[in-house]
């Protein structure tokens, strides 16, 4: 299939109707056990096969897309039939075909790449010619994916932890590659509810800041004042942008970069915090290993020092390779710091 477009397996369908008709008088005589095979599969993951319209994706068919599209790439002579109910179901549902132009777009750059490309690391190819907006789609379907593994290996009492964690680990390397921020904000904004399913749901615990990163694009906003407060406790050099602006409500922090040390930097904590030491958490540290978390636990960091009278914490947290001031790098450590929490060592 060369045209998105389009449906089918092969180029030549496009513009000859009297092979279009021949593959539909193929898919209406397929073996009814095989389409009853297929519409008893879906039927199973979602409880219902029929046509829907509404504004939502429908998540059984959802899920086939990159089976589907990888199927169509490889040329797969029996994608058309083996994929016949999701087919119709595209035809008819305008939600799920835009998200398979986007897929498929994105997939096919990745597999099919047009030019030559620089290689990047063991051979990968890179994804900076990939338009950004179907980055951020495969993003969403690959932790669409890892949600739907985890829930159904909860429902089955089975353990699929490692192939959803590893497409999770995906996402989370693919978003590194977007820079416009709203984009990659979208790609991951079911990252860390997806990845409390491994554990079960986490209740919030009292005396609790939980800070989110505040995702920037390459042109660099909001870094005036977080920056000069740094500056002045830590001595950066000024020409050393590399930052990572942390909020948590209405309080501010960073987290900024001494050779391999990555320094989390946080201002006007609670009274309560005050002159004790403190536990920090990375809820997504242990996702991906480029980092060295201090302790070794990256949900149990104990400060290195205690919080002061204003309410001021200066404490390294990891040690990584990664450079902040390298762009891709510093897309995956913000990403990592999706949710960091600061609470009272009990």
């Amino acid at each position: 299939m060369t045209d998105e477009t389009n449906f089918g397996g092969a180029s030549e369908l496009r513009g000859n109707y009297s092979k279009l008709g021949q593959w539909l008088q193929q898919v209406l005589q397929a073996p009814e056990s095989q389409i009853n095979a297929d519409a008893t599969a879906v039927d199973e993951s979602n409880g219902q096969l029929e046509l829907q319209f509404s504004s939502d994706y429908h998540i059984s068919f959802y899920q086939q897309l990159p089976d589907f599209i990888m199927a169509l790439l490889n040329n797969d002579a029996e994608a058309a039939v083996h994929y016949a109910p999701l087919l119709f179901h595209l035809a008819g549902c305008r939600e799920c075909h835009y998200a398979y132009l986007d897929l498929y777009d994105a997939m096919r750059f990745a597999v099919q790449p047009r030019g030559a490309r620089p290689l990047l690391g063991q051979g990968t190819r890179t994804l900076s010619a990939t338009p950004h907006r179907m980055l951020s789609h495969l993003c969403q379907s690959l932790i669409s994916q890892a949600e739907a593994i985890l829930r159904q290996a909860h429902r089955t009492h089975s353990d699929n932890d490692e192939a959803a964690r590893a497409l999770l680990q995906l996402a989370l390397r693919v978003s590194a590659h977007i820079t416009q921020s709203s984009l990659r904000r979208q790609a991951l904004k079911d990252l860390v509810r997806v990845a409390t399913l491994f554990g079960g749901p986490v209740s919030p615990q009292a005396d609790t800041h939980a800070y989110t990163p505040v995702m920037a694009s390459t042109s660099g906003v909001r870094r005036g004042k977080t920056i000069a407060r740094t500056e002045n406790n830590l001595r950066i050099n000024p020409a050393d942008n590399g930052i990572i602006h942390l909020q948590s409500h209405g309080l501010e922090g960073s987290v900024v970069q001494q050779g391999d040390t990555l320094i989390l930097h946080l201002q006007d904590l609670d009274k309560s915090l005050r002159g004790q030491h403190v536990h920090i958490s990375i809820f997504l540290g242990s996702l991906l290993e480029p980092v060295r978390w201090t302790g070794g636990n990256p949900h149990a960091i104990r400060s290195e020092g205690p919080v002061d009278e204003k309410g001021t914490l200066i404490t390294p947290i990891g040690q990584t390779e990664l450079r902040l001031n390298q762009i891709e790098e510093r897309n995956l450590l913000e990403a990592m710091l999706m949710l960091l929490e600061v609470r009272k060592i009990s």
